[in-house]
């Protein structure tokens, strides 16, 4: 009996504030063509198993033009992910993050509870300090995270709030996203990215996803 496999899902992040657009391979096909700073890609199928993984300036032909040319680590079935690529031009690296995640649930029946959201945080700004962030009623939701680290994700009652990102140990917010709304029955990464001292400006962005189910 032949079993099926469930591939894996990656998305690609570009969160370098002075990189071109970029054209991200994987075994030596253009897979993301010409994603954009601060643009998520569509997710797309890869095999379970390590890849090679090669990324360039959108356009970009010549073998010199590659930014970086490294390994990607082995991708579970069933999973998805989000590859960050993060740094400054001359320094850029890459983060594969995992995306999916169970929905809440509530009691010793375990029952979905999709009027709450899940809440993640990564640090993808090159010269920011160490970031604590908190939302209305729960300002130190995340502590001390440092540049190219990603929180667990947390749950959060559906609603409107707003977020703030100060350095770690202050109280004077850096960063605001003011008054938005989280919606039950979806994810979310908050990503800061930018410069704190340049362009383009430091800011807190949004990614929202639809839970991806999978077991406990």
């Amino acid at each position: 009996m032949q079993v099926s496999v469930v591939h894996p899902r990656v998305r690609v992040l570009h969160t370098s504030p002075d990189a071109p657009a970029l054209d991200v391979y994987v075994d030596d096909s253009l897979r993301f063509p010409g994603i954009a700073y601060g643009q998520p890609s569509e997710y797309i199928s890869l095999w379970p198993e390590r890849h090679r993984l090669r990324i360039a300036p959108a356009g970009a032909r010549r073998p010199e033009d590659t930014l970086f040319d490294e390994g990607l680590e082995s991708l579970r079935s069933g999973l998805d992910y989000t590859l960050a690529i993060m740094g400054q031009v001359k320094s850029l690296r890459s983060v594969l993050i995992e995306d999916s995640t169970p929905l809440p649930v509530e009691g010793r029946e375990r029952v979905p509870v999709v009027t709450r959201a899940k809440v993640r945080f990564l640090h993808a700004s090159p010269d920011a300090p160490a970031l604590d962030v908190g939302v209305t009623g729960n300002p130190v939701l995340f502590l001390q995270v440092a540049f190219t680290q990603v929180t667990p994700f947390k749950e959060l009652d559906g609603g409107t709030y707003d977020v703030q990102l100060r350095r770690a140990g202050h109280d004077v917010p850096i960063a605001r996203l003011p008054q938005y709304a989280f919606s039950g029955g979806n994810r979310y990464t908050l990503v800061a990215l930018g410069l704190t001292d340049g362009q383009p400006p430091f800011q807190v962005m949004p990614l929202v996803d639809a839970f991806a189910v999978c077991p406990a």
